[in-house]
C-alpha cells in the first residue's frame, strides 16, 4: 500500500473530508488531494501531525507494510461476542 492509500483509507476511516483534514494540519485541500494520488508526499512535520492526528505511529504510516499487517492482526482478534 503507498503512503497515498494510507492517507486516503486512514482520512475515510476517521470519517473526515479531505477539507477536514486539510484545516487540521493547516495545508490546502489541494494538498490532501496530491498526498493521496502520490503526487506529492507530505513534509516530516505534516507526517508527525497527521500521525498525531489519527493515532497512528510513524512506522505504520510510512512503511510498506505495516498498517497492512495491523489491519490484519486487528481483523484476527477474537471480538467480545466471540470470548466464552
Amino acid at each position: 500500500m503507498t503512503l497515498g492509500e494510507k492517507i486516503l483509507k486512514l482520512r475515510s476511516t476517521a470519517k473526515m473530508s479531505q477539507g477536514d483534514l486539510a484545516e487540521k494540519l493547516n495545508v490546502s485541500r489541494q494538498s490532501i488531494s496530491k498526498w493521496e494520488t502520490n503526487q506529492s508526499v507530505p513534509e516530516l512535520d505534516k507526517l508527525i501531525q497527521l500521525s498525531d492526528l489519527i493515532q497512528i505511529s510513524m512506522d505504520e504510516l510510512v512503511r510498506s507494510d505495516d498498517l497492512d499487517r495491523r489491519e490484519k492482526e486487528e481483523a484476527e482478534m477474537p471480538t467480545a461476542a466471540s470470548l466464552p
